[in-house]
């Protein structure tokens, strides 16, 4: 895929992110989403700036972008926080600034990066991120999982992802994943950032099974987990396992999730992520 320069006067420039920026970042952020805004602000203090960077055109930071790697994956990565000043777009710059940044996650062997989306409809200015949704796109990026409802009530995550490997080298039918049978416990809730009332629940795999003791979650587990958000003002819960862990189906089915869809190859080649969703009206 060829890098395709933008229709400006000047030569953009990528370059890293510093502590200097932030103010300009925020900003730029702030046009589109306020609560997006803060969430960067807080993201980057407390995770830092490494892997990311700003578009600067003429001297002026116009862009940012950035990517933060999966723990626990086979090379997976995450686009993070990609916003171009409301002023340059419609000139290929959010474009080229997005194809940088992807020969980037490739420099340090990525497998596969993901983007979320959102279809938020404002009253004023429509969908403010058909746009960026359109360069994705352009750029071979698949829906992969579409969340109804997500950021509130009408407004749906949509998570492309695309791949950045050649495996054609492992046929489907080559590549067998063990199934595990972890034992899996629930360990806290708590509500999405920068979502209105979406929930979901922590989970972590313990080592060692007492003697009779359940091997994993039940649907009496999770019933207790709906109530709780429920009564934290929540309306809908989401969640993700990996695919390869057959004992969580039965419970989550009994106790009314509704199967979302999948990133495909998510963990790595072969696992993918489940997504898992329960609308609170329903109880």
């Amino acid at each position: 895929m060829e890098n395709t320069l933008p229709a400006v006067n000047g030569l953009p420039e990528l370059r890293p992110m510093y502590m200097s920026d932030l103010p300009t970042v925020v900003k730029i952020i702030d046009y589109y989403d306020d609560d997006d805004a803060e969430a960067a602000e807080a993201d980057f203090h407390n995770n830092g700036m490494e892997d990311h960077f700003v578009l600067e055109l003429d001297g002026k930071v116009i862009g940012v972008t950035g990517y933060r790697t999966v723990p626990a994956t086979d090379r997976t990565c995450w686009l993070s926080w990609t916003y171009l000043a409301n002023t340059h777009r419609g000139k290929g710059l959010g474009k080229f600034m997005t194809q940088e940044l992807i020969e980037k996650v490739k420099h340090i062997q990525g497998r596969k990066i993901f983007v979320k989306v959102s279809d938020y409809d404002d009253p004023k200015e429509g969908k403010i991120y058909a746009a960026a949704l359109a360069m994705y796109q352009s750029l071979e990026f698949i829906e992969e999982v579409r969340s109804v409802d997500f950021y509130d009530e009408g407004e749906d995550q949509m998570i492309l992802g695309l791949n950045l490997s050649d495996d054609a080298s492992f046929a489907d039918d080559e590549q067998k994943v063990a199934e595990e049978k972890p034992i899996i416990r629930f360990n806290g809730m708590h509500e999405i950032a920068e979502t209105e009332g979406a929930y979901t629940f922590r989970w972590e795999v313990r080592n060692k099974k007492k003697l009779f003791g359940k091997r994993n979650f039940t649907v009496e587990d999770l019933q207790i987990g709906l109530k709780a958000v429920k009564n934290d003002g929540g309306r809908k819960i989401f969640l993700t396992f990996p695919s390869n862990l057959p004992l969580i189906h039965t419970p989550l089915q009994a106790a009314g999730f509704k199967y979302v869809g999948q990133l495909t190859d998510y963990y790595e080649k072969g696992v993918h992520e489940f997504h898992f969703s329960h609308d609170l009206r329903n109880i």
